[in-house]
């Protein structure tokens, strides 16, 4: 590791009953000791203290998260590294890095997002390529995978990662499995073996991840959906500390809860939460639709309260109002940290929410529509059935617009290769099927969205761009 460099002012102290160091030099200085000593466990207790001391620092965030990656802490060295990242949003390394910890604890979705950001910063950026390679190679993405390690030896010719892998890329390439004429392909051995493991490696491989969902049976489902499916047999939750406050008074989630806004930058994370609560306030009050202390609103898939933690006022002034999504992390994150004044809870990836009919005044769902590809039109029933008559329903969706933008920025990296050449979205309902929700994509013609939609409710606007790149639907009862 290289020596450690600080600013601190000599009078940041703290105590340590070992070794008498007591400023944020001497415990740098201790860890560069020990690491030239082979110490590690003594360099990794050193900078957890230097960290302590100076938690604004990114590259001592970035050391630590190599000293405990180094040590097998793979959620110590995720959460030094997503600190890192929250320091130092421009730089390639901590992303890298962060996707690495991810890719090695199982999160495949999260660390593909995280190497595909270092790779936006750094194009060149081995830890990212490696950590894709692996990815794609997980996938069963074999050609994708040997354009990622070929990207590392073009530049780091003798890289033996990458030469190791490349060689398994072209080893499982020419032994493709074989099947009858009139056989679909059988799951890999792996699939069949590994199970659910298997499914999260599977990120955009549709036909294996619905081949390995038949292979683990309806049983298996109804018990996960029941019990669970956890390895560990005991969970303990602990008292959240508290985070430092944000301009709004609230705190700010880590970076992993922000699901991709801001793209690690918290302040403007921030700032999408607003953008998003000012347009949402535009088209209620271009509709009429105004909150009255005892009525309540919902933002529907709305992870840790990036937009309705600027519904501040109203809600000091009794309007109820409530968040929930299916992510169970984001959730108890919002609880813990925006709950007075906000409301959350989780709820299922079925369409079911544990209101009365008409609860709701206003209902908002930002970027959820564009993820679902099945379950659709019962969600758009379960929704109007908790809105008000007389309230809004607010939803952003992909759609020729948002075609046509990315067209001119450049198609995204999960955009298959059969579509990227298309200039204009080619049917009025398009869905790209992944192995997850973050990897399912759908885009709507506004034509469809009047045909359908509008069996149950009357589509009072469709607005493009409202949300970037995405189209916002204002939707009311008929």
């Amino acid at each position: 590791m290289t020596t450690l460099a600080t600013g601190t002012e000599p009078g940041d102290r703290v105590e340590d009953n070992e070794r008498g160091a007591s400023t944020l030099e001497q415990f740098v200085a201790a860890a560069n000791e020990a690491l030239a000593r082979g110490e590690f466990t003594r360099a990794r207790q050193q900078l957890r203290a230097a960290f302590k001391l100076s938690r604004g620092d990114g590259e001592l965030a970035l050391a630590l998260g190599h000293a405990e990656l180094n040590g097998g802490d793979l959620n110590s060295a995720l959460a030094a590294y997503t600190a890192a990242v929250a320091q130092l949003p421009n730089v390639a390394l901590p992303h890298a890095c962060r996707g690495l910890a991810l890719q090695l604890l199982g999160q495949s979705v999260e660390a593909g997002r995280a190497a595909h950001r270092a790779l936006s910063l750094e194009a060149t950026q081995v830890i990212a390529l490696k950590v894709l390679a692996r990815i794609q190679l997980n996938a069963g993405q074999r050609e994708q995978a040997q354009q990622s390690c070929r990207r590392i030896l073009k530049r780091h010719a003798n890289d033996s990662d990458a030469r190791h892998m490349l060689d398994e890329a072209r080893r499982h390439q020419s032994n493709p499995a074989k099947n009858g004429p009139n056989t679909p392909p059988a799951p890999p051995a792996a699939v069949v073996s590994e199970g659910l493991k298997i499914l999260e490696a599977l990120s955009g491989d549709y036909a294996a991840r619905t081949r390995a969902w038949r292979s683990l049976g309806p049983e298996h489902l109804l018990q996960s959906l029941c019990a669970g499916d956890y390895e560990a047999p005991i969970r303990i939750v602990h008292a959240p500390s508290t985070p430092a406050p944000a301009p709004d008074h609230f705190a700010v989630p880590p970076v992993d809860l922000t699901t991709g806004h801001g793209s690690g930058d918290l302040t403007e994370y921030l700032a999408s939460g607003a953008g998003s609560a000012a347009m949402l306030r535009e088209v209620m009050a271009r509709g009429g639709v105004t909150l009255q202390a005892g009525d309540s609103m919902l933002d529907w898939g709305g992870g840790a309260g990036r937009v309705i933690r600027n519904f501040a006022d109203e809600a000091r002034r009794g309007v109820n109002v409530w968040g929930c999504d299916v992510h169970g992390p984001s959730i108890e994150w919002a609880k813990n940290h925006l709950s007075p004044p906000f409301k959350f809870f989780n709820n299922l990836a079925l369409p079911q929410l544990p209101f009365s009919e008409g609860a709701f005044k206003v209902i908002c769902g930002f970027s959820v529509f564009t993820h679902l590809v099945v379950t659709r039109d019962l969600w758009l029933l379960e929704l109007r059935r908790v809105l008000r008559p007389d309230g809004c329903l607010v939803l952003t969706i992909h759609d020729e617009n948002t075609w046509a933008w990315y067209r001119k920025n450049g198609m995204p990296q999960w955009m298959p290769a059969a579509m990227r050449g298309l200039a204009e979205m080619p049917g009025e309902l398009v869905e790209i099927r992944g192995s997850s929700r973050d990897n399912c994509h759908t885009f709507f013609h506004s034509g469809y969205v009047r045909r359908i939609w509008g069996q149950y409710f009357r589509v009072a606007e469709i607005i493009p761009g409202a949300e970037r790149h995405q189209t916002a639907v204002v939707l009311k009862a008929l």
